[in-house]
């Protein structure tokens, strides 16, 4: 689109799962990619920027300069599969994702979450610009809105809740497994959230921060909490091990537990995190299951048609928005040449 409608200098760099594996997206946070954005705002050729860091995608959003040559900083990522996109088909995207439009399960409640939680600590730390406000406030009115009228999610189908749904097919008899979850962000205490509903007894919850444990311990009445450093202890008496830290490297490695699992006790690990926390190895050992988020994506395809009509019948939700932040941009258009 040469002709943008809404604005000039905004762009997307997207890694998502629609073109990169989990190991691919793993290794690009890991390449230090936020170093380098973050040169060319203390240089002034980035006006502001906003990272969405996610176990689906990564997705940098920012404003440049007038005359700022974006290929500038796409050459700074080798990688392949990148997602590059400007102006009104940025804007698009940004749109289409915080609705959840993007997603494996179309209008998921949690990209919503986290697109919030990834702006706010954007502006927090003034890594924002006064065009990137007035995007995103009207991306996140418009995901709030969207939910609200399409009442899309009634049917649990978020990744928390197909998360345990796939726990509950893999386990037999779950309710009388002992639960380990390592790490309590957004997801995992989503999780937890779920199995405390259903009267689950046995959960475990470690942390790095002992301080987060500790305030999920008040409440929730029915879990325990261990000692970071103690969590191969708790590998030990556990049958599921639940873990997405946000952690740059492996949490649960093959040389600390690889004497654990001798004991032929059948186990279930589910990571749920980017890059990875555990140790593949510990594959070697035939009582031992490893999951990760590429392996239940199946069950996110489940009720696809309803889902799929509920998204035709109020997108006209996401239009109208669209056209109010229309509006709004030739104002600040306006306003910014008197």
């Amino acid at each position: 689109m040469q002709n943008s409608i809404f604005c000039q200098n905004f762009f997307v760099i997207s890694f998502s799962y629609k073109k990169m594996s989990i190991e691919e997206r793993e290794n690009f946070v890991k390449s230090k990619y936020k170093t380098k954005i973050e040169n060319f705002f203390e240089k002034g050729d980035i006006l502001g920027y906003v990272i969405v860091e996610t176990c689906l995608r990564i997705e940098i959003y920012l404003e440049t300069k007038k005359d700022f040559e974006i290929n500038n900083l796409i050459y700074q990522f080798d990688f392949q599969n990148i997602n590059f996109l400007k102006n009104d088909v940025a804007i698009f995207h940004l749109f289409d994702v915080i609705c959840g439009l993007d997603s494996v399960i179309k209008g998921e409640d949690q990209v919503l979450a986290q697109i919030k939680k990834a702006y706010f600590k954007c502006l927090e730390n003034k890594k924002t610009s006064k065009l990137l406000n007035i995007i995103f406030n009207s991306a996140i009115e418009t995901g709030k809105k969207f939910r609200t009228e399409s009442k899309i999610n009634e049917k649990n189908m978020s990744l928390d809740s197909i998360s345990v749904k796939f726990i509950k097919e893999k386990v037999k008899n779950i309710e009388d497994k002992t639960i380990f979850i390592i790490g309590v962000g957004d997801l995992t205490q989503s999780i937890l959230t779920l199995f405390h509903k259903m009267g689950h007894k046995n959960l475990i919850v470690t942390n790095r921060s002992e301080r987060k444990s500790t305030e999920l311990k008040k409440v929730y009445d029915n879990i325990r909490t261990a000692k970071f450093s103690q969590k191969y202890e708790f590998i030990k008496k556990s049958d599921v091990i639940i873990s997405a830290t946000s952690a740059p490297h492996l949490i649960v490695e093959y040389s600390g537990i690889k004497d654990i699992l001798r004991d032929e006790k059948e186990r279930f690990f589910l990571d749920l995190a980017v890059p990875r926390d555990i140790d593949s190895k510990i594959t070697a050992f035939k009582n031992i299951f490893l999951y990760n988020l590429d392996d239940i994506w199946e069950l996110y395809n489940q009720n696809v048609e309803k889902r799929e009509q509920i998204v035709e019948n109020f997108f006209y939700i996401i239009k109208e928005q669209l056209e109010k932040l229309k509006i709004k941009l030739e104002k600040q258009k306006k306003y910014s040449k008197i």
